[in-house]
């Protein structure tokens, strides 16, 4: 999993992925070769760095001062508008260098000290500089030192000559992009406060082979690029519509997916930063590496087709065996799941999204190599689903447990509390998570007839009851749409929250009926810009995943509209696609949902700076480059390959034709490959008019003998298709009830006494009408929020959600547990924790681990067991040292009564406890009870993550808790 501290945008980027400035630049890095004197030795032998600057804490190419000899550094940067923090510093921050009494000043020598050990006199908390640029553009920085005891530096505009110094194709002046073009075309793209961008798209020669445009846009950008850029057809697929704009930005994409072409990869968390050999896709200009769900989705898009060599090799990556010092549990490979929530899977499980990319690459393969491939492929997808069986399936729903599916940054989705406890999320059931475990039995069904017949039958009849229980529990009819997740309190709660990933997979993935599917492309909210990936939005938290469209996920969404020929949704993604693609000069990772921006600032409009955002942005994304060429390639000219064979089935509204080639009667898509032969698809349009509504459906095919594939459209069909779309809600308004949910409620619980029964007394604190749950039962429905009375008998566990005044619930309140209880100790030797707490340290090597004691239950019935534990082996949001071990209960006859895997993900604290996930088992009064606790693996057993730089990676396996007892409480 990528990082996902909100920090990492503005602070610490030290060891993490993303934070080399270099690679987010559409150039070249042009370092400059300086040769000082033989005999000439610096003060300083470390290597500086301007440390900081465009919230880039690393160590950055562009941002080493080069050493210009006699003691004279400098570099050129190109920079955001913004205030920024730095320091002159070395890689290992042994030196830093401060100017930290009062801010820099432009045009000025100004003098710089090592860090001060107090910082009293220091502006901020780490005595750091502070520079504030007006206006973006590119700054040289001089540097020079007269003894190791001081610097001086001075921050000036630099010219366009000292830019192409350090940026190759540096630009200034955004209209050098168009200079020499004989065609030039200008788009205005309306803004949410009614002003206009306009991108300026120009050809140098439209008849030639391989055509050179330029591009320019008045938007501001991202990370200060530059306002304009060139870009070179290369050879391999084109699109010719006599549209410059439309032709210009599949050329874009296509570069950029060059960009991303790589033969070396690495993540500041592996191989110590080094780099690693593989022929395959980069996940974008802030990232690195491959990730296994980004390369996934991408490759479902589109890429499978346009390279299936690097898809290949990327899949194949993410594959991984177990290491020699473990078990082997499933002996095989298994599909990696990145380091991720509470130190990884099971709590994060979606890594069966390998098998959509896998799914459409050997759709594009034959013989031998897809013979290889799909009995790789299958076996993995069998391992896998066999360890998420016992790990991640829950009996009782139907459902996999796990976060949801790429909406990985907790407080962005989930409820404000959850990155402090992520067994919560553990526990939870996500709706694109068990979406993509469908398809992953799916093909591994398919795949069982060739290679393993017996499991066919099998894994078909999992998908068809996962799909039973995926509509029966996440599909709300109120809403017209699939809920996001369900939290798990003794039964599951269905929260009023919505994706459009998990809307839209479970459309095209056959789950939602013909009915279902139209509603929910007609009820998802859009805004005028795309549609969010999430609704309604957290409040007080800043964008990302929050208030966010996502392209890949719009494209997703766009496959969706196709699929219920919705022509509202499809315009929408459309426009959405290609102006966020046009405006921002790449295929960004995400955008502002209200004003389809790359960055919103809010003090721009005196709202709060802190909720700023998306608060990391990068370039060239994979998965949205893989988005918008699907968008040209599959709806557009139609090229589908689900069969195994080329079928061409265009989707053209009277939007597209009458807008995008608003001056054409024909468009082709010339040079794509497919299984070793090359295609062209030619479409014939209608004749334009004023109707953006409706779609031409296909009337005629023809294919020749040479590849080229003829397709007439045939009269406009009218559709009543809608979508709801938000209006008059400004980005910066960051409390409108119509896209906001209410904060959740706050609980307090006490067992009470009334007339000599107990009882409990549950104090609410919210703003706004509650509903309050007991194990998961509703017990009050949209009540004032004030202290609640439940003489209920037993162990309880309550949770309240938040009502407001356009009926949308928040998440869920923090659950409070009262009541009685059991709980038994471990076989071990007991240390002190904390004043009055002991543990017991169970590793992977601690074998069976029995129950101190054996229990006995007061009645028969359903018992949930956890375990209270210290697991601080690594950060809250990633790692991969999530605790795994099984829990068995046995009855005085030594048979097994029931078992389940405990999930003790990562604390964050050093002496914090937490509750494990639960297991649920049937018990009856009068009989004596042993348990025992086993080891089960996580993701540190894994091969592929032996150069892993933290616990569990290079020092060994690492899958170990300290626990104090086990819980055991009745459900009511």
């Amino acid at each position: 999993m990528k990082p996902s501290i909100i920090a990492l945008a503005v602070a610490s980027c030290i060891g993490l992925a993303g934070c080399n400035w270099h690679s987010d630049s559409q150039e070249s890095v042009n370092t400059p070769t300086v040769a000082p004197k033989p005999e000439d030795k610096p003060i300083i032998k470390a290597d500086l760095f301007l440390r900081g600057l465009n919230g880039d804490w690393g160590t950055a190419e562009h941002a080493k001062l080069q050493y210009l000899g006699n003691n004279q550094y400098e570099t050129v940067l190109r920079v955001a508008r913004g205030s920024n923090q730095f320091k002159i510093a070395d890689p290992g921050w042994q030196i830093e260098y401060t100017h930290f009494t009062e801010p820099t000043e432009f045009d000025v020598a100004q003098d710089y000290y090592p860090k001060p050990e107090l910082n009293e006199n220091c502006m901020n908390d780490d005595c750091n500089s502070v520079i504030t640029f007006k206006e973006k553009g590119y700054y040289k920085f001089s540097v020079s030192f007269a003894d190791e005891s001081s610097a001086t530096m001075t921050v000036t505009k630099a010219t366009q000559t000292e830019a192409e110094k350090y940026y190759a194709d540096a630009i200034i002046d955004p209209a050098m992009v168009h200079k020499g073009h004989s065609i030039k075309e200008s788009k205005p793209f309306a803004n949410f406060d009614g002003s206009l961008d306009t991108v300026v798209f120009s050809v140098k020669d439209p008849k030639a082979k391989l055509r050179e445009f330029g591009i320019s846009t008045t938007t501001e950008l991202r990370d200060a690029l530059d306002q304009g850029v060139i870009v070179n057809e290369q050879a391999g697929p084109q699109v010719v519509t006599g549209d410059v704009a439309f032709d210009a930005l599949f050329a874009m994409s296509l570069k950029e997916l060059s960009q991303l072409s790589v033969s070396e990869i690495k993540d500041g968390n592996y191989n110590f930063n080094k780099p690693i050999k593989a022929e395959v896709f980069e996940t974008g200009a802030k990232w690195h590496y491959v990730w296994t769900r980004d390369l996934a989705y991408a490759a479902d898009l589109s890429l499978a087709l346009m390279n299936p060599t690097r898809v290949e090799n990327g899949l194949k990556f993410k594959l991984s065996g177990f290491r020699d010092s473990t078990n082997k549990q499933y002996d095989g490979e298994q599909i990696v799941q990145d380091t991720g929530t509470g130190g990884s899977w099971p709590i994060s499980t979606d890594r069966t999204t390998w098998a959509l990319g896998a799914e459409r690459l050997l759709s594009a393969l034959q013989g031998e190599e897809y013979n290889q491939f799909a009995e790789r492929a299958y076996n993995a997808l069998s391992n896998t689903l066999e360890a998420d069986r016992v790990a991640a399936f829950d009996q009782k729903s139907g459902l996999y447990v796990g976060e949801q599916s790429f909406l990985d940054w907790r407080d962005q989705t989930y409820s404000t509390w959850t990155p402090q406890d992520v067994n919560a999320i553990g526990s939870s059931k996500a709706l694109s998570t068990n979406v993509v475990h469908y398809r992953a039995m799916r093909l591994a069904a398919k795949l069982a007839e060739q290679f393993d017949s017996k499991n066919a039958v099998k894994y078909g009849e999992w998908a068809k009851q996962l799909k039973a229980a995926i509509n029966d529990k996440f599909w709300n009819d109120q809403r017209g749409m699939y809920v996001s997740y369900l939290f798990d309190n003794g039964q599951d709660i269905a929260i009023d929250k919505y994706d459009m990933l998990g809307e839209s997979l479970a459309i095209i993935s056959g789950i939602a009926s013909v009915g279902q599917a139209k509603k929910i492309m007609a009820n998802y909210p859009h805004s005028e810009f795309g549609v969010p990936v999430y609704f309604p939005q957290q409040p007080d938290v800043p964008v990302y995943h929050n208030r966010a469209i996502w392209p890949f996920v719009t494209a997703y969404s766009l496959r969706a509209a196709k699929h219920t020929m919705n022509v509202a949704a499809a315009n929408n993604a459309v426009q959405s696609l290609v102006r966020g693609t046009a405006t921002n000069l790449s295929n960004m990772e995400n955008l502002e949902w209200l004003s389809g921006k790359s960055f919103i600032i809010h003090s721009d409009h005196g709202a709060d700076a802190s909720l700023d955002g998306p608060v990391i942005n990068s370039q060239r994304q994979l998965w949205s480059v893989g988005g918008y060429l699907n968008m040209v390639v599959e709806t557009i000219f139609g090229i589908h390959t689900e069969s195994g064979q080329l079928e061409v089935k265009p989707f053209i509204t009277g939007w597209i034709r009458n807008n995008l080639f608003a001056h054409s009667q024909q468009i082709t898509l010339n040079n794509f490959d497919y299984k070793g032969k090359q295609y062209s698809v030619t479409i014939d349009l209608p004749p334009v008019d004023d109707d953006m509504s409706g779609y031409y459906p296909v009337d005629d095919v023809k294919l020749d003998d040479k590849g080229n594939y003829q397709v007439t459209l045939g009269a406009k069909v009218g559709n009543d298709s809608t979508i709801k779309v938000i209006s008059g809600v400004k980005p910066y308004a960051i409390k409108d009830s119509r896209v906001f949910s209410p904060k959740e409620p706050a609980l307090t619980a006490k067992v009470i006494t009334n007339e000599g029964n107990k009882g409990v007394a549950i104090d609410i604190a919210s703003q706004y009408k509650i509903n309050l749950y007991r194990n998961g039962k509703l017990i009050e429905q949209g009540v004032v929020a004030q202290q609640y009375t439940d003489m209920s008998q037993g162990f309880a566990c309550y949770v309240a959600e938040s009502i407001n005044d356009q009926g949308f619930r928040s998440n869920p309140s923090q659950p409070v547990c009262v009541g009685d209880e059991i709980r038994v100790k471990l076989v071990g030797e007991y240390q002190t924790l904390k004043q009055g707490v002991s543990t017991v340290t169970v590793s992977k090597d601690s074998g069976t681990v029995k129950g101190l004691n054996t229990f006995v239950v007061p009645k028969t019935g359903s018992y949930q067991m956890a375990a209270w534990y210290n697991n601080n082996l690594g950060q809250l949001n990633t790692g991969i040292t999530n605790t795994v071990k099984q829990l068995e209960v046995r009855d005085d006859a030594g048979q097994l009564v029931g078992a389940g895997v405990l999930q003790m993900g990562h604390i964050g604290e050093n002496n914090g406890m937490r509750y494990s996930t639960p297991i649920e088992v049937k018990l009856e009064q009068g009989k004596v009870y042993q348990l025992a606790l086993k080891d089960h693996f996580n993701m540190s057993y894994l091969k592929s993550n032996e150069t892993y730089i933290y616990a569990g990676g290079v020092k060994g396996v690492k899958n170990e808790a300290n626990i104090a007892d086990i819980r055991i409480t009745a459900l009511q």
